[in-house]
Parts: structure tokens; C-alpha cells; sequence
């Protein structure tokens, strides 16, 4: 079981902190050689952050080493938390030891977390891991070592070219040149025996290789430059076929090329993440394990002596796996370096490794460009928007029509556009990143002018009505598009000028008009622009009454006149009247205009009431708007007001009198007293009686004279 809370940023500081797998895979005596401890033929571009760790981080270490605990690694987990992993086999209080204090206080992580394993991590350095299968480092003596591929790869110059890890370059310190490959079936993946080929193939030379720190320095924990991982240039392809993808070890045989019977593709080179991964290597073959937040997801190990800037998981991994892939679905992450097996597993960070290679890159298996709008064969406008996907493309190179080009690209998506004439036009599309490519895709589209717009008419009006003879019929168009007006079945041609505007001359008088109008451009004619109005007389004039005019009950009109356009035919609606002789219908009467004038005879004086009258002229059937107006005959003259005459005062009885009883003056008067005030309001009476019948009777005579 692998032991939680293992948080490796391993620092391996001195050759007796760690047991060396070294990667010997001894299949014979003959073959027999030792592991490297300290690489010396290693070169790079890069600047060393520090060649090896403090004096007083590696004092620590040894201190502790010589009270039986080894210090195998520390760093930071993905929980964010220091971690420092010892191995103290039989001693149960290690973890609170002095000597460990000692060390956390010297590396500066007072507090970490103190891990204890039961054993020091070895270096896979006998690992064969393919994407398509195993390889054997040879030494000069004629030495093997086995190890796996890590990934296809390409040099900074295209050659293809392969990824593992930087021990399997090493014997003894010296670097070892050659490889070839061994033979799938054999290996203890698909349980052989590891048997070696007859007749070995050469694979390549290893090109660069660094295990630990710069110039052959064993590294440290924190330098950026410490890593493990080798890059071997193929010699000759020969029947090799480099394939960006993972074998899965299912279909093994001794064919040298079955691995690539079930694989993973590779599409993507980045950092491991928190999840599941998996590691193929021609000893342990596929397997599948976890980064937890326990585990270091970014940091250094000491393997075999050799700081390794990496990642942890608990994928199985053993002697043999040394370089093999480590993928997290289609994302290569890492070569296996080293590890316990049976418990953990150190892989180097690939995105950290590759930097040290001077431009090498990992081979992808980049899908083919998708179009996704307009598809395939598709008829568009010209200079359409052509759309698709590209995933893991950095470049998608579009050929075929005209000088290739890379297409706009962001996000995995990528942009162009169709060619700005008509026609059928083949594409063929290919994504790249670096020198991996993709297949190609082809593409068929045919572009054409977009729909010529349609014309707009803009005199006369659709559905206006005009006073006068039309003299022409214009509108606006596309500048230099051809324009056809047919007007009341009759075709006029122009050109729209280069303000947008087009106008045809017409002769058009009173009656009904239809327009039809296209424009044609880049050899599309548009749909029909339509309209349809009328050409009438201007409303008649009338003069001999205006509107609201009030005649005397004995002065009503006895005629209607005004003015029109000569020859017209005036038509008068007079409403509110009885029918006459002289009308041709109930209240219609008719008058040609002759002289510029007309009038209509109602025949007799129109009675007291209100009329309402129209009147419209008309020339070939076609009437003007109609006037229209009001007017009233009063039914009698308003007599004037008249004001009654103001009623005479009356003097009030004096006080006392003769008669009754008492001289005081309060009595009620009676008798005839009352009489003379009664009788003189009789008279007045009468009098106003008779002055109304007086009025009365004059107004009469009026009437009647």
C-alpha cells in the first residue's frame, strides 16, 4: 500500500540516502554492468539555478543518515502542504527525531509533515515504456540496459526522434550511445522472459541526455534545472514508424510493430492535474493509479542520488519502466524516473524536461481540421465566413485556392473566409503544432453574389394620390446597377448614378398606374420593387357659399357655383333637401365647367334647415377629392327682446282712521282700503295685457305683409 501524506518534492542528497535502480537488467553475466551514481557527460543551454543543494541542507541529511533515518525526499503536496518523506525502517519515533527537526530547519520547512516509508526510492532505469514498444540502451562493453519509450518526438530541426528518461543514457557515469529495440512479446508486460533479439535493430543514438542537475551534477531540490529525461534521434527509419500514441500492451506479439495494435493517442503535452493516470513500460505494462492531494503534484525527488524535478501518484511502476509514458487520459504529463515499487511512483514533469532538450518537442496525434459552417459543398456568398475546429492545432494551414495560409485560430477554433468572386473552390485543410500534423481535410464550397437588393421607389408613392400630370418615376438603387421600370405595361431603362439614385421620364395623366422595378448587379437581378397610384383633378372650387354660412329663413340659397378645370364634370351632393326636378338622383346635380366656372340650380330656394354639400369634378371617370361644406336657412327671423314697463309705486295707508275700535293706528285696514290698491294693480295688468296683444298682433301683420 502506498503510504498517504507522501508529499514528494524528493531531494535525494547523498548517494547513501537512496538505494540506486540503476536499471541493470542483467540477462545474462555477460551483460552485466552497474548503474550510474554520478553522470559526467551532460550538457545544456541552460543556466544552473544552484549545482547541488545548501552545506548545511546536505550536513543535515548525512547527520541523519548516520542515526539510521534517510532523508528520501521533501516538498510541497497539492493541498499546499510541506512534506518531508524519511526512511527509518525499525525505528517508530524517527518522525520526531532530532535530526529530522534538524533537517526541516535547515531546509527551511519547520513543521512539515514528516512522512516515513519503508524503503528509499530506486531508479527505473531497466524500463522499457513504448508508444510502440520497448528499447535496450547499449554500452560500449556491450552492456544492456533496459528501458521504455516515453513519446515520439521530433528535433528542433523535424527529425523524428523519441522521449525517455535521462538514467537509461548513463552506465557508470559515461554515456552510453546506442539503442535498439527489443522484441514486444518477450517482455514481462505480456509475461516473458525478457529474452534479447537475434538480430538486434538499431533504434537511434541518444542525442542529449541529463539525469540530475547541470554538467553532470547530482541537482537539487528547487533547481529547475534537476530533471531526468533523454532524447534518442532515430538513425534510420528504416520500417519504423513513429507514432504519437501509447500502447496498452494488449496486443503483443513478437512482431516488433504490435504494440500498435491498441493504443492511446497522444493529443496534448502539459502539467498533471489531481485525478487518474496512467503509465505504460514494457515491465509493468498499462496501468492506472490516482494523484490525490496528498501526493506532490510539483516538486523534487532524490532518485538513486540524482535530484528529479517531477510529480508523485501510486500508478504501479518497477525496474524496466525507466522512460516509459505517463498520460492523464490524451495529455502526456511525464516519464517514469523512479519510485518504490508496490507503492509510489516519481515520474519527471515533461513540460519541465523538454525545456532542458534544446527544441525538442513530443509528436501529437492532432485530429484532422472539422469544418463546421457552411458543410461541405455548401453555396454561400462571396466572401463568406468559413468556420471549424481544431483542437491541439497551433496553426491550421489552409491550401488550395490561391497561396496557402493559416487560418485565424483561437481556442481550437479557427476562422477564413471564401474568395470574393463566384465559383466552386476546393480547400484542403491540415492543423499543426510544431512539426506534428494532422490529416487533411477537404473542403468544398461554392460561392455567389449575394442577392441583389431590391430597388426602393420613392416617387410617386405606393398608394398616393396626384394632382397633377406625372413627369417622372424615380427612387434610390445600388451605385451602377442597371435598373428596368416598366410603368403601365411600358419598360424604361436607366442606370442608378453614383449617389444611389435613378429616375425614368414618364408622361402619366389622370387614371389608375402601376410600377414594377428590378436592379441588376454582378449579374443578379433583384425582385420586384412595386407601386400603384392615381393622377386625379384637383379638388373643384366652390364660391357662391362658404362653409358655416347662415341665410334668412326667406333668403335661402337657390344655386351652388365656383370654379374647375375646363371640360370637367362637376357632380354636387346637396343633403337636407328635398328632391328637385333638376337632380338626376335624390340631391345630386351635375354641371359642366365651361370658362373656368360651373353652377348647379337647386330650382327653387332652399327651405329653412342645415345641408351638408360635396362637390367633385371629374375628367375620363377619374373625380377629384370632393369639398365638402355646411351651411343652415333659418326658419324665422329672432325677434328683438322686449322689456315690460317698471309697475307704479303705491303709497301705504296712514295710521288710525275713523272707525274700529281704538285711535291707536294698529289696526288691520279692510273694507275699501284694500279695494283702490287691488283695483289699481288690476289696471296695470290689463294694460301690460293688452300691450302684449298689441305686440302680438303687429308681429303677426309683419309676418303676414
Amino acid at each position: 500500500m502506498k503510504n498517504r501524506g507522501m508529499v514528494r518534492r524528493p531531494l535525494a542528497l547523498t548517494a547513501a540516502t537512496t538505494i540506486a535502480l540503476g536499471g541493470l537488467f542483467f540477462a545474462t553475466p555477460a551483460y552485466a554492468a552497474d548503474a550510474a551514481d554520478e553522470p559526467t557527460d551532460q550538457t545544456t543551454e541552460t543556466t544552473a539555478v544552484e549545482d547541488a543543494p545548501p552545506a548545511e541542507v546536505i550536513e543535515a541529511a548525512d547527520d541523519a543518515a548516520a542515526a539510521g533515518i534517510d532523508i528520501v525526499a521533501y516538498g510541497v503536496n497539492a493541498a499546499g502542504d510541506d512534506v518531508v518523506m524519511v526512511v527509518a525502517t525499525g525505528n517508530d519515533d524517527a518522525a520526531e527525531s532530532d535530526e529530522v527537526k534538524a533537517f526541516t530547519e535547515s531546509a527551511d520547512i519547520e513543521g512539515a509533515k514528516v512522512v516515513t516509508v519503508d524503503s528509499a526510492p530506486v531508479a527505473y532505469a531497466a524500463t522499457d515504456v513504448v508508444g510502440g514498444q520497448g528499447y535496450l540502451s547499449v554500452t560500449d562493453e556491450g552492456g544492456l540496459y533496459h528501458c521504455s519509450i516515453g513519446f515520439s518526438a521530433f528535433s528542433p530541426e523535424g527529425a523524428p526522434a523519441l522521449i525517455s528518461a535521462g538514467h537509461c543514457a548513463f552506465d557508470n557515469g559515461a554515456k552510453i550511445t546506442t539503442t535498439t529495440l527489443s522484441i514486444p512479446g518477450e517482455q514481462p508486460a505480456v509475461g516473458g522472459g525478457g529474452a534479447l533479439p537475434e538480430a538486434p535493430i538499431l533504434l537511434g543514438d541518444f542525442g542529449f541526455a541529463q539525469y540530475g542537475g547541470l554538467n553532470g551534477t547530482i541537482g537539487a531540490d528547487g533547481d529547475v534545472n534537476s530533471t531526468d529525461i533523454s532524447v534518442i534521434d532515430i538513425n534510420e527509419l528504416g520500417e519504423f514508424n513513429l507514432l504519437p500514441e501509447v500502447t496498452d500492451w494488449t496486443t503483443a506479439t513478437d512482431d516488433l510493430g504490435s504494440l500498435a495494435g491498441s493504443t492511446i493517442p497522444v493529443k496534448s503535452v502539459g502539467a498533471p492535474v489531481l485525478g487518474d493516470v496512467s503509465k505504460s513500460g514494457r515491465t509493468t505494462g498499462f496501468t492506472t493509479g490516482t494523484i490525490d492531494e496528498y501526493d506532490i503534484i510539483e516538486g523534487w525527488m532524490d532518485i538513486a542520488g540524482h535530484w528529479v524535478r517531477g510529480f508523485q501518484s501510486d500508478v504501479e511502476a518497477a525496474p524496466g519502466d525507466s522512460g516509459g509514458a505517463v498520460i492523464q487520459g490524451t495529455k502526456a504529463v511525464g516519464v517514469i524516473s523512479g519510485g518504490i515499487p508496490g507503492v509510489w511512483t516519481w515520474a519527471t514533469s515533461i513540460v519541465y524536461g523538454l525545456e532542458h532538450t534544446d527544441g525538442y518537442t513530443v509528436a501529437l496525434d492532432l485530429d484532422a481540421p472539422k469544418v463546421t459552417a457552411p458543410t461541405n459543398g455548401s453555396t454561400v456568398d462571396v466572401g463568406s465566413l468559413i468556420a471549424g475546429t481544431a483542437p491541439g492545432a497551433k496553426s491550421v494551414k489552409v491550401s488550395g485556392v490561391g497561396e496557402t495560409f493559416n487560418a485565424n485560430l483561437e481556442n481550437g477554433e479557427f476562422t477564413f473566409l471564401a474568395p470574393t468572386k463566384p465559383g466552386t473552390y476546393e480547400y484542403t485543410l491540415t492543423s499543426t503544432n510544431g512539426f506534428s500534423k494532422s490529416e487533411t481535410t477537404t473542403y468544398t464550397v461554392t460561392t455567389k453574389f449575394a442577392p441583389t437588393a431590391v430597388p426602393v421607389i420613392t416617387s410617386p408613392a405606393d398608394g398616393s394620390t396626384v394632382t397633377s400630370t406625372v413627369k417622372a418615376v424615380s427612387g434610390t438603387g445600388l451605385s451602377g446597377a442597371a435598373v428596368v421600370a416598366t410603368v403601365d405595361g411600358v419598360e424604361y431603362e436607366t442606370t442608378v448614378d453614383g449617389a444611389g439614385n435613378w429616375s425614368v421620364a414618364v408622361e402619366l395623366t389622370y387614371g389608375a398606374h402601376t410600377i414594377s422595378v428590378v436592379q441588376t448587379a454582378n449579374e443578379d437581378t433583384s425582385d420586384a420593387a412595386k407601386a400603384a397610384f392615381k393622377v386625379v383633378p384637383v379638388a373643384v372650387g366652390v364660391t357662391s357659399i362658404t362653409n358655416g354660412s347662415t341665410f334668412a329663413f326667406d333668403n335661402g340659397p337657390k344655386s351652388l357655383a365656383g370654379t374647375g378645370i375646363n371640360g370637367a364634370t362637376v357632380t354636387v351632393k346637396l343633403n337636407g333637401a328635398e328632391p328637385t326636378a333638376l337632380a338626376a338622383e335624390s340631391g345630386t346635380y351635375t354641371a359642366e365647367v365651361a370658362d373656368g366656372v360651373w353652377s348647379v340650380n337647386f330650382e327653387a330656394a332652399l327651405e329653412p334647415g342645415s345641408y351638408t354639400v360635396s362637390a367633385t369634378q371629374s375628367i375620363s371617370g377619374i373625380a377629384s377629392a370632393p369639398v365638402s361644406l355646411a351651411f343652415s336657412v333659418l326658419v324665422e327671423p329672432v325677434p328683438e327682446p322686449v322689456t315690460p314697463p317698471a309697475p307704479e309705486p303705491t303709497t301705504p295707508p296712514a295710521p288710525g282712521g275713523s272707525g274700529g275700535a281704538g285711535d291707536d293706528g294698529n289696526l288691520a285696514a279692510t273694507g275699501s282700503d284694500l279695494i283702490v290698491p287691488l283695483s289699481a294693480s288690476a289696471g296695470a295688468v290689463v294694460l301690460l295685457a293688452g300691450g302684449i296683444m298689441l305686440l302680438t298682433m303687429r308681429r303677426r301683420k309683419l309676418i303676414e305683409g
